[in-house]
């Protein structure tokens, strides 16, 4: 009989410095389906504004073999966006964000097409010193634009590579998942983010990660262009592009716990959603927001009684419904699941995603490009 196995690698155990580099090592040996990686720390701030969370101070997860070859290499909101596009993120996970209380969050770096795909797995049979390596910085405050954010102090960590055991699977390969492009964002600027040729790709991602300066403001169309323009198979002007990613990976939601600053800057973990229900526990007060678009929301309470503005802070459940989770766009050209929709890039003479911007861009966000590749061959 075959099964899955949770590895406990580490166990609770402890960041020693507020930032800094973590190398864990994985097992040497085993069909590995993705890794595991959970994480709490306890808000140290008073500030109660929840603009900066555990995947901001996760800067870079990376899955490192053979000492240098990069098998995943994400930041700690790339890898939850991510998540939610493979169906392994957990929105009823409800991290919490508000003074001395420990905030939680889960993470799976995913080496298959989805949760516990058989066909694409890690080898670790076929590698030497798999390794996890975990950059931090739990002393982060603002960020991408974001004011006020509350630190962290005491930090751990949990380790789990899921592993097939008693299998007789020889997987055909694994998904890498890192970042191929970046450039910083101008007003009407038209970008052709040059891919390398060689992989097999089936997923490419866009990220635009700042505060007022998501996709929502500063796209204006995407486009695949292949040889230099002979063939252009993908071209999608903004509202477009926001309808067929609706269409291909349907509306996600969230659910946070939190105690955000009266009208303070709100980091939405959907760029373009609904905030459509929070209960409070005083009953008197009612939440006032603007619905989250192009990466910016502001929040307030008011009281029912007076219509005035509440006093103090209020915990509160925030649901929000929508797309683009934490600013990540996945260009919804290829199709993961379908092997003929996949690019060969080999033979191709040149391989460019252009991303063209508003004329009312914003000038301060990193444009980010990430491609999976599919790996079928061991170095």
């Amino acid at each position: 009989m075959e099964y899955w196995q949770r590895r406990y690698v580490e166990e609770n155990r402890a960041f020693v410095m507020p930032a800094g580099l973590v190398v864990v090592d994985l097992p040497n040996k085993g069909l590995c389906g993705g890794v595991e990686l959970a994480v709490t720390a306890l808000c140290n701030s008073a500030n109660p504004c929840p603009n900066t969370w555990i995947h901001d101070c996760l800067e870079k997860v990376e899955v490192v073999v053979n000492g240098s070859q990069v098998v995943k290499s994400l930041t700690g909101s790339q890898i939850l966006a991510m998540n939610m596009y493979d169906g392994t993120y957990d929105r009823q996970q409800a991290p919490r964000l508000y003074f001395n209380t420990s905030h939680h969050e889960t993470f799976y770096l995913n080496f298959g097409r989805f949760y516990h795909d058989k066909q694409f797995m890690l080898d670790l049979g076929q590698v030497n010193d798999p390794e996890l390596r975990i950059t931090f910085n739990f002393g982060l405050g603002n960020h991408h634009g974001w004011l006020l954010g509350a630190t962290f102090g005491t930090a751990d960590y949990t380790v789990i590579p899921h592993l097939l055991r008693d299998s007789m699977v020889v997987p055909r390969g694994y998904i890498k998942s890192s970042e191929a492009y970046r450039f910083t964002s101008v007003p009407g600027l038209r970008q052709n983010m040059t891919l390398p040729r060689g992989p097999v790709y089936n997923g490419f991602y866009l990220e635009s990660r700042y505060s007022g300066q998501g996709h929502g403001m500063n796209m204006d169309y995407v486009e695949v262009n292949i040889n230099n323009g002979e063939k252009i198979p993908f071209r999608l002007e903004q509202g477009e592009f926001m309808t067929e990613m609706k269409r291909r990976y349907g509306i996600f939601e969230v659910t946070q716990l939190m105690i955000p600053g009266n009208a303070g800057q709100l980091a939405p973990p959907l760029e373009n959603c609904e905030i459509f229900e929070s209960n409070y526990r005083n009953s008197d007060v009612i939440g006032c927001s603007e619905p989250a678009w192009g990466g910016f929301c502001t929040i307030e309470d008011h009281l029912i009684s007076t219509y005035g503005a509440g006093a103090g802070n209020l915990i509160r459940w925030m649901h929000y419904k929508g797309v683009l989770p934490y600013n990540l766009a996945k260009v919804p050209f290829l199709d993961s699941m379908d092997e003929a929709q996949w690019l060969e890039s080999r033979d191709l003479g040149d391989l460019w995603l252009r991303y063209e911007e508003a004329a009312a861009a914003g000038a301060l966000a990193t444009i980010i490009l990430l491609a999976d590749e599919v790996v079928t061959a061991y170095l």
